[in-house]
């Protein structure tokens, strides 16, 4: 007897869902992510949305509100200072160790390549993803075991704070290219010229988000 194995169960393709609607902002922050709306929505029973929800809470993508529903978590200027006070120890410790140590960028470049190909109607959903990929090759290019483990935890968060930036991005390539100069900084090899540029980079980050509040 012979059994077909589905690679992506219902919860889980339901969890992808409704992360791709909160990442491109379709599900705003502060919404509510109502049980029964959503299994109407997708065609999924209660239970199935239950399950989604609390992997999505687990991910820091759902938040319990004052009632009995989750929401799409709202991030204060202080949550996301307080992000990039963590993040931004870990790239620029990748950052310092790819360059001094010469190792190779082929796996960063391959995901800025693959940013770069995106069609122009991409939605911001997959730019954000793209974004996060180039992010995580660019940490592994360390070869760090360590900070392999550590960073990838921060990468929701991460990503919750960019789906709320999509207006500073206006064209369909502005976000892409603005990895490409990062990428160009960190391949020349100039530590101190590297470490400005990743600084810059996520230092814009947090100032886009603090003029939004």
């Amino acid at each position: 007897m012979s059994v077909t194995l589905q690679t992506t169960s219902t919860r889980d393709a339901l969890v992808a869902e409704i992360r791709k609607h909160i990442l491109g902002g379709t599900f705003a922050p502060g919404q509510p992510l109502v049980e029964i709306s959503l299994a109407t929505m997708f065609g999924v029973a209660r239970p199935t949305v239950r399950s989604a929800l609390q992997v999505l809470v687990s991910r820091h993508l759902a938040q319990p509100s004052q009632g009995r529903s989750l929401v799409v978590p709202v991030l204060t200027e202080d949550d996301v200072r307080d992000l990039f006070l963590v993040r931004k120890p870990l790239e620029l410790a990748a950052v310092q160790r790819i360059v001094d140590e010469r190792l190779d960028l082929d796996a960063a470049e391959r995901q800025l390549v693959a940013f770069e190909s995106l069609a122009a109607d991409a939605s911001w959903a997959e730019r954000v993803e793209a974004h996060t990929a180039f992010h995580n090759a660019l940490v592994g290019c360390a070869r760090s075991p360590r900070l392999d483990r550590v960073y990838p935890p921060l990468q929701e968060e991460m990503q919750l704070c960019l789906a709320q930036l999509q207006s500073d991005y206006p064209g369909a390539q502005d976000l892409a290219a603005e990895h490409r100069t990062l990428f160009r900084r960190i391949a020349s090899r100039d530590l101190g010229r590297a470490q400005r540029a990743m600084q810059a980079h996520l230092d814009r980050a947090v100032r886009n988000f603090a003029a939004k509040k």
